[in-house]
């Protein structure tokens, strides 16, 4: 296996994990409002789900969005729907008070949350058919993808590491709402280039 091409798909990993998008979102929001601790469930659930799509890419199912490119579109619009759902969800938190056991969300809610995040369906399929050469045996391909997922881990958790840096901030109800509004607003506005591409 080529260390260039080891290299490069670690710094695809890497670089797409720290963009801004649905999961960075919520792990800041979640970061911020609980404690990195509680986000830890969900950026689990993020890698979990990962994991299942790229295997699923591996096995044909991108070919999907090739051929019935409605099903994209579907998910598209599915995605979009959920995240309103989510936004309202950390908007309404701040209005909440934060007990000892409460989160966001957790490792079920992400994984499946993986399945109609738009993002996901951009960059999993570019990456399979941009870095996994044609031909690979399922040795290098396995490894390039675990250098991905690797990458990709501590990238999405300094998102909640950042926002648990604020959470003190959180213990005044008129700056956690505030937040709280922000991260709920953001996170909609994440989806846009997304909503509004082919």
């Amino acid at each position: 296996m080529p260390i260039e091409l080891v290299l490069s798909v670690a710094t695809f990993g890497f670089v797409t994990s720290v963009t801004p998008g649905p999961n960075n979102t919520i792990l800041f929001a979640t970061g911020a409002n609980y404690g990195v601790k509680k986000a830890m469930p969900f950026l689990l659930g993020i890698m979990l789900g990962l994991t299942i799509i790229l295997s699923a890419i591996g096995l044909g199912l991108g070919a999907i969005f090739a051929t019935v490119p409605a099903v994209y579109q579907v998910l598209k619009y599915l995605g979009f729907a959920y995240i309103l759902f989510l936004a309202y969800s950390i908007i309404r938190s701040g209005y909440k008070p934060i007990e000892a056991n409460s989160k966001l969300f957790g490792i079920r809610e992400a994984t499946l949350f993986q399945f109609i995040n738009p993002k996901v369906w951009v960059v999993m399929p570019s990456f399979m058919a941009s870095f996994i050469p044609i031909g690979s045996s399922l040795g290098v391909t396995i490894g390039l993808v675990a250098v991905f997922l690797l990458l990709t881990f501590p990238g999405a958790l300094a998102w909640a590491v950042f926002g648990g840096l604020l959470k003190q901030l959180m213990s005044e109800p008129k700056k956690r709402r505030a937040f709280n509004w922000a991260a709920g607003l953001l996170l909609v506005a994440s989806m846009i280039p997304v909503l509004f591409s082919i």
